[in-house]
């Protein structure tokens, strides 16, 4: 079972591009994306740069700003190349903004 980490509130995520917040320790970035919340790990499983919180966002996708590489915000998998990033559950309690302190 997950137990979950107060990370933010709703108010602090920003809309066009991802929010970068700690997690046990770990860079996690939440996504925005038509009314939902999603978390992904910071780092880029291309080579590793902890860059995706300054990717561009379109639609359900973020492109690592250092090589170009693609994920899914939903499931973290890469839609470019091979490979996937870490995903987290999100959970909000009113205004609060809770990610599950383990990967899915």
């Amino acid at each position: 079972m997950n137990s979950f980490v107060k990370v933010t509130t709703k108010d602090c995520i920003q809309g066009k591009c991802g929010t970068l917040v700690q997690v046990n320790g770990n860079d996690v970035v939440i996504f925005s994306r038509e009314g939902s919340l999603y978390a992904t790990s910071n780092v880029c499983s291309h080579q590793h740069f902890s860059m995706l919180h300054k990717g561009d966002v379109d639609g359900f996708e973020v492109t690592c700003p250092m090589h170009g590489w693609k994920y899914d915000v939903r499931t973290g998998e890469s839609t470019n190349g091979q490979g996937r990033i870490r995903s987290y559950k999100v959970r909000i309690d009113g205004n609060d903004v809770y990610i599950a302190s383990h990967e899915e």
